[in-house]
């Protein structure tokens, strides 16, 4: 597994462990108030990231995807395409701008900030960082994920350790609350369905960066599999706290600075971190959607999109993620029959594809590296193995060649 693909998996972690799970208020509101059942479904719901993971990032990478438009007109008809295309657009603005009002009741709740303060320091920061070339914008988005999985793992064995937890008190207590579903089955499809569309173009991106599918794969499945961990700790730690965090906005936030106030303060910043990753990730990808590649126009794009995201984040976090998170599971729940249907169709086409890719890594390699010699033999070859390849040779060649001489100077 290279650097890169560390990086990727860490940058996929970032996405989709955002405000909601991070702060533990989606968690709270799906799955801690239906009880000990609910606590089994976030156990399935770690399987689901596991799965979707390697899936989102191994088609991006297959088709080399700059934005989430280039791996639906391959997948799928025109109609579902756009069907997809729109529920996606609609996710990446509604969550982006979720994203800014959760930046805001985090710094108000951790250090008594008033809320819009918070919410101007995330939509400029989200503006000034995408800015920057993806691959710098991809280190920034991972960076929080190993500060996130330290602290919720004190968070969790200090709970676990100091706090006996009474199952059948705690669960009477916890489906008293508001949930917005009854149906265990229905919350982790919903509740996945909100993962998958908050992560799926920045998903395909991601992969879209990584020249090797497999590699991109694995990223994805790592990735997940931390989501899926995360998503257990903060749920069990919860649910054992229930009682001091039901009424919060940031419930973990509470736990950590209970913990020690200096903890509390990391935590609110790291958090704060976790929400603008995923602020990012959708504005970015969305402008990216709208941009048909030119620089310029995605600059400007990034910035509308961002204020227009930021004066529609005065609705209140808590309730914009009771009301909106709902709705785009609904359309999460089709996006997973999609892509399930569609990794069956293509996975043998993947097989072929990666093994002609390490082909190509390994003929540009002797083509750009000066030490190596690079005969007619190997460019006929090289050439033979692009021509093969699933997505345009030009598009290709250019990607590999960036890529190993990226290689080799890390190296």
């Amino acid at each position: 597994m290279s650097k890169k693909s560390i990086t990727i998996m860490l940058a996929y972690v970032g996405v989709v462990t955002g405000a909601g799970l991070a702060s533990g208020q989606e968690l709270l509101q799906y799955f801690v108030s239906l009880g000990i059942p609910g606590l089994i479904g976030i156990g399935i719901v770690g399987i689901l990231h596991i799965l979707f993971g390697g899936i989102l990032l191994t088609m991006g990478s297959h088709f080399l995807a700059s934005d989430h438009s280039d791996v639906f007109g391959e997948i799928t008809n025109k109609f579902i395409g756009k069907f997809m295309d729109l529920g996606l657009i609609f996710t990446c603005f509604v969550m982006g701008f979720v994203m800014i009002a959760g930046a805001g009741s985090n710094l108000n709740q951790a250090f008594a900030i008033d809320k819009w303060i918070g919410q101007v320091i995330c939509a400029s920061l989200i503006i000034i960082v995408g800015m920057l070339d993806f691959e710098k914008v991809s280190k920034v988005i991972g960076s929080f994920t190993p500060m996130i999985i330290i602290l919720t793992l004190i968070a969790s064995i200090y709970t676990f350790i100091n706090f006996k937890a009474d199952w059948r008190s705690l669960n009477d207590f916890a489906i008293k609350l508001p949930s917005n579903f009854n149906s265990l089955i229905f919350t982790i499809l919903n509740y996945y369905g909100v993962c998958l569309m908050s992560g799926v173009s920045m998903g395909f991106v991601l992969g879209g960066e990584e020249l090797n599918p497999k590699d991109a794969g694995i990223g994805g499945l790592l990735g997940g599999a931390i989501a899926g961990l995360l998503g257990i700790l903060i749920s069990f730690t919860l649910f054992i706290r229930i009682r001091e965090v039901a009424t919060l906005d940031i419930p973990m936030l509470y736990i950590i600075s209970d913990i020690n106030p200096v903890l509390g303060k990391i935590m609110a910043l790291v958090i704060f971190g976790m929400i603008f990753n995923t602020g990012i990730s959708l504005f970015y990808a969305l402008a990216r959607r709208f941009s048909n590649g030119k620089e310029n126009r995605f600059k400007f794009l990034l910035v509308v999109i961002t204020l227009v995201g930021f004066a529609l984040s005065f609705g209140g976090f808590k309730k914009l993620v009771s009301v909106f998170y709902p709705i785009i599971g609904y359309v999460g729940i089709a996006m997973m029959l999609l892509l399930l249907i569609s990794w069956f169709r293509t996975k043998e086409d993947i097989k072929k594809e990666n093994y002609w890719r390490v082909g190509i890594a390994y003929y540009m390699r002797k083509k750009v590296d000066d030490s190596i010699k690079f005969t007619k033999k190997d460019e006929k070859k090289l050439e033979n193995l692009i021509e093969k390849s699933n997505v345009d040779n030009e598009q290709l060649e250019n990607m590999a060649e960036d890529y190993i001489k990226n290689d080799l100077e890390n190296e």
